[in-house]
């Protein structure tokens, strides 16, 4: 117990600040104050109060590995291709890279210590689903340790093909609907989510595919927990939580008046969420725990672009130019890196 208070008091004031502990209320759910960092300092030994971790971020010079320790830039992975085509994929210790190169989609498997490019697989002619952002056409199927990748098929189709996850031979087809925007799995469920149309594509083991409306109309944000449950929402905030082993939804009324953030639902633990929403509120807070949800009230200046990543106790997420991250449970905040010469950082991943 001691090591985890000391350790805690190292990393908040590695952070620049001290934590502000939510103040309890009758009247409504409590909030924790987000602290601007004043100073770093090197924690990269945290006496074992918090386990390593490591925030992938890409930018315009390529995917930045950044600890979250003591902030520093570990490697950087040189992509190539269009602005949004770059995805990572984070996952059972797998560290995973596409982009694009000569009309063909490159998928690397990366070492997570070095940054060393151990395997390749390129897929000539076809290209992944353009999410916008770093991640969601790419991801690491739990339960076979397989990549899954999203490409786009004629008539503007969906396909999900799998690949070996040390050699990245290709495996087959592993799924196909006439929709998706984002790629999900945990536990034996792939979810392929559809955001206009409100619906999720659910395909359950060697099961046949299954759509589930979501029951609150188009959605903007959605994510798997380790257990299978899959959260999505809408733009007021209304969510939808399907469980595993399930096809039923659940209706979530919003939190409060807010702005879901696009792509703003993660999950770092099962059946536990960080929900990112744009308010007019001047600070940074964090919500209490309500059935395992967590809300991250953001002042609109400092709105997440490209959503929200979740391992641990924290949150991680990036504005312009710089990468952050949150305590989710003392609410303290920090800047881990500024990049220079890229406009716009995405967020990746997060791994060991």
């Amino acid at each position: 117990m001691h090591r985890v208070l000391l350790g805690a008091v190292l990393l908040i004031l590695a952070c620049g600040g001290v934590a502000t502990l939510p103040t309890p209320s009758h009247s409504s759910p409590a909030r924790t104050a987000a602290v601007a960092p004043t100073a770093t300092i090197d924690v990269s030994d945290m006496m074992g109060a918090f386990p390593a971790a490591t925030f992938f971020v890409v930018t315009d010079e390529g995917v930045k590995a950044i600890a979250l320790l003591n902030h520093a830039t570990k490697y950087t992975i040189p992509t190539s291709g269009p602005w949004g085509a770059v995805q990572v994929a984070v996952g059972d210790g797998q560290v995973y890279v596409a982009d694009e190169t000569a009309g063909a989609t490159r998928l690397r498997w990366i070492d997570p210590a070095s940054g060393t490019v151990v395997a390749t697989q390129t897929v000539p002619g076809r290209r992944l689903f353009l999410t916008g952002i770093g991640r969601g056409s790419l991801i690491v199927e739990p339960t076979t340790r397989r990549l899954l990748a999203l490409f786009t098929a004629e008539n503007d189709r969906r396909v999900v093909e799998a690949y070996e996850p040390y050699d990245l031979r290709p495996l087959g087809r592993r799924l196909e609907a006439s929709c998706g925007d984002r790629l999900l799995a945990a536990a034996d469920r792939v979810v392929l989510a559809c955001f206009a149309q409100g619906v999720l594509v659910i395909k359950d083991n060697a099961g046949e595919p299954r759509t589930v409306s979501a029951g609150i109309g188009a959605l903007v944000a959605a994510a798997i927990s380790g257990d299978g449950t899959t959260l999505v929402g809408r733009d007021d905030g209304t969510l939808s939580r399907i469980p595993l082993a399930s096809t039923t939804s659940e209706k979530i009324e919003p939190f409060r008046p807010a702005r879901l953030v696009a792509d703003g639902i993660a999950s770092s633990d099962p059946q536990t969420f960080a929900i990112a929403l744009e308010t007019s509120d001047l600070d940074l807070a964090v919500s209490e725990s309500r059935s395992g949800r967590r809300y991250l009230s953001f002042p609109r200046k400092d709105t997440p672009f490209g959503g929200l990543l979740a391992q641990g106790q924290f949150a991680f997420w990036s504005v312009g130019s710089a990468a952050r991250h949150i305590d989710l449970f003392q609410g303290f905040t920090e800047t881990m890196a500024t990049f220079s010469g890229t406009t716009r950082a995405l967020p990746g991943g997060v791994g060991q």
